[in-house]
């Protein structure tokens, strides 16, 4: 420690500062040796995120308005089997619950041009029912096609949050 002492008098630190520097390279130290050991570490074989994915989307799929299902709790905490037929199984499980209703009963949004779309078509969008549909339909009607996606904030009942919930599926 008499080293450590005579360093901080060369280099001309009271003791309250070479606490703190010692107190940061002690931190940096630590960080660097944590992502060390994290990049270092074997990750988890990648069935094992296809069996929790398939867990949870059949959990989703249930319309039993149950509680949900513990299977997928117990996935997290055992290994996940390895063989070949396990994986096929749990894709084909991905596909059916893929293909199973939805519970709100609204198809799944898809990409969308607000400037040609349908009352119908508009109503697969996310936070737009029949109403807001018209309305939509109607501005369209009175003010000509949209120029921006922004412009639709300018419908009655469309605010800034409900259109980034749209975004990513409207197009022009």
């Amino acid at each position: 420690m008499r080293w450590l002492y005579r360093l901080q008098t060369r280099i001309g630190l009271t003791g309250t500062e070479g606490a703190a520097a010692a107190s940061i390279l002690l931190a940096l130290l630590g960080g660097t040796v944590a992502l060390h050991l994290q990049a270092t570490s074997a990750p988890l074989p990648a069935d094992f995120y296809a069996a929790a994915d398939a867990a949870f989307a059949r959990a989703a799929a249930d319309t039993t308005g149950g509680p949900p299902p513990v299977a997928p709790l117990a996935l997290l905490a055992a290994p996940a089997p390895r063989s070949d037929s396990t994986v096929a199984e749990i894709a084909e499980a991905e596909v059916e619950a893929a293909a199973a209703p939805r519970r709100s009963g609204k198809p799944p949004p898809s990409p969308t041009n607000i400037n040609t779309a349908s009352e119908a078509e508009l109503q697969r969008l996310p936070r737009i029912g029949p109403a807001l549909a018209g309305r939509i339909v109607e501005y369209r009607r009175t003010h000509g096609p949209f120029r921006s996606v922004e412009q639709l904030t300018e419908v009655r009942g469309i605010g800034d949050k409900t259109l980034e919930k749209m975004r990513p599926w409207l197009r022009l």
